[in-house]
């Protein structure tokens, strides 16, 4: 990943993520994934990789003081529009913690098929869902912190 500006707002949210992504870490493994397995090894990897990306866009972005919203990958607290490559229709979801669903909201949590497959995923990113309705196909259109991280 090349030089990213982001906002301050961004940039100051993405921090306190940071944080809250470490120091929470321990909470999602002992309540989703209280025993060895696959599923939470395979998680355990994800969630490493996006603390280590998150942490390096941090630590290498430039401030502007612009008012954008825009983050250059998805991440948790984001809201993400996709368009479904099997009919062209363009659909919008806050990727959010497990905590923090609330299905009437369009809500993904980051631990189902589809929060994870998007999870760290770019604008122009084609993406395959594996779940439990079939295998479903997006193209990620657009990516800002959602309103509930604002």
């Amino acid at each position: 990943m090349g030089k990213v500006t982001l906002s301050q707002a961004v940039f100051e949210n993405l921090v306190q993520h940071l944080a809250e992504a470490e120091e929470g870490k321990n909470k999602i493994f002992d309540q989703y994934f209280p025993e060895p397995s696959k599923d939470r090894n395979d998680f355990a990897d994800l969630y490493e990789t996006y603390i280590r990306q998150i942490d390096h866009l941090v630590k290498n972005a430039e401030k502007s003081n612009g008012f954008g919203y825009e983050v250059p990958f998805i991440v948790i607290g984001s809201k993400v529009e996709l368009e479904d490559l099997s009919n062209n229709e363009v659909v919008s979801y806050n990727i959010v913690s497990p905590f923090q669903v609330k299905i009437d909201r369009g809500d993904v949590s980051c631990l189902s098929p589809m929060g994870r497959s998007l999870l760290l995923k770019k604008p122009g990113d084609e993406v395959e869902v594996k779940a439990p309705g079939g295998l479903f196909r997006y193209k990620v259109l657009s990516i800002q912190l959602s309103d509930s991280t604002q």
